[in-house]
């Protein structure tokens, strides 16, 4: 799961696409999506909003119109192996 913390532009996975409380969610599972920005969510924890997928908004009583986002629990960080990381350095390096 990514943290509340975690800043704008990081890119991350989806490891879960199910449909949520408010209908569809527009998101594939195993796709990678750039955090826009982690919101607190009206139910006391967070949210992601993301640069992909265009929020939209509901009336929630009390609260009056709010953004939905995405459930934290719905994705984890991209790692990409040093090994990987290495290799696509070293052919940035080499003269074309």
């Amino acid at each position: 799961m990514i943290s509340r913390d975690t800043p704008p532009g990081a890119e991350i996975v989806c490891v879960d696409a199910t449909d949520g409380p408010y209908g569809e969610c527009g998101l594939t599972r195993g796709a990678i999506y750039t955090v826009a920005r982690i919101v607190r969510a009206i139910d006391g924890g967070h949210a992601v909003i993301l640069e992909e997928v265009s929020p939209w908004s509901i009336y929630a009583y009390p609260w009056g119109l709010v953004e939905v986002g995405f459930e934290l629990r719905r994705f984890r960080y991209l790692d990409i192996p040093d090994e990987l990381t290495s290799l696509l350095e070293e052919a940035r390096l080499e003269p074309a």
